[in-house]
């Protein structure tokens, strides 16, 4: 048995504030995640049951703060698994699992807290091309045109920690286009390291590089992980705060059959 006694436990979980519609019609304001999106709530009783009170996942038709109002397994801090979510991409394996069939020890274990900060960003002529380290989620142009400090390329010899069959943690202080990149090969490495997970805190590192590219070169970290039953969690919260390289980390998804990705709360326990 674990002996808690033994570790320092850490929330590695970002913390997000709902935006909920009362019952009343008013609306509490919340917050959005790293990626810009909210969390919207609607409370909800069981009238015809026990009259308890509950809160239903989702936003309202005519709310202006989030139009359309689809709230799924994305937002906040998850874990996605290949089927149902890259699975009808080209040239990727028919080995592939959704998140429901991954072993359960796939999402806890010893984990490589892999501090980047010593991967610094350098200088660049304005006007040079950085197309394979476009940021998806805000869709930016890849040309610099007025930065001069731009990541660098995350390498293997930046991960020297990892070991076969790790989670991989991965943060830095920069942010913007100061960020680190994982490119491709080094996600093609950590496929051939067979690691467990990759788990990344955000902002801090850019390791979905490539979106927008032609088939079978766009989204070489996506390809690489989970075209090998690898998952992915984003975004941590928190890892500046470990003091050791080596953890154990735990964060489990719900199991639930065709739901592509799961919410999680994650923690890394540090040997005292």
């Amino acid at each position: 048995m674990i002996d808690f006694t033994k570790y320092r436990i850490v929330d590695i979980t970002p913390r997000l504030v709902g935006r909920l519609k009362k019952l009343d019609g008013t609306i509490v304001e919340g917050g959005r995640d790293v990626m810009g999106l909210p969390w919207l709530l609607q409370e909800r009783r069981t009238v015809d049951m026990d009259d308890s009170a509950f809160t239903a996942l989702g936003g309202w038709d005519d709310d202006p703060v989030f139009p359309g109002w689809s709230v799924n397994a994305h937002f906040g801090l998850h874990t996605e698994g290949g089927i149902g979510h890259i699975g009808h991409w080209e040239g990727l394996p028919d080995t592939m699992k959704g998140l429901w069939d991954y072993p359960i020890d796939s999402f806890m274990g010893p984990a490589a807290v892999c501090d980047l900060t010593p991967v610094k960003p350098v200088a660049v002529q304005e006007g040079e091309e950085k197309a394979d380290v476009a940021d998806y989620h805000n869709k930016d142009k890849a040309k610099d045109e007025k930065a001069v400090m731009r990541g660098q390329a995350i390498k293997p010899e930046h991960l020297s920690n990892v070991q076969e069959g790790d989670i991989v943690l991965m943060w830095s202080p920069y942010r913007g286009a100061e960020q680190p990149y994982l490119p491709a090969e080094t996600a093609e490495w950590l496929a051939q390291m067979k690691i467990k997970m990759l788990a990344v805190q955000m902002p801090g590192v850019k390791w979905d590089t490539a979106p927008r590219a032609e088939p079978p070169n766009n989204s070489p970290t996506h390809r690489n992980l989970l075209g090998n039953n690898i998952a992915i969690t984003y975004p941590l919260a928190n890892l500046e705060q470990l003091t050791q390289d080596r953890v154990i980390y735990i964060g489990l998804p719900l199991c639930v059959e065709n739901m592509d990705a799961s919410w999680v709360r994650a923690i890394a326990l540090e040997e005292l």
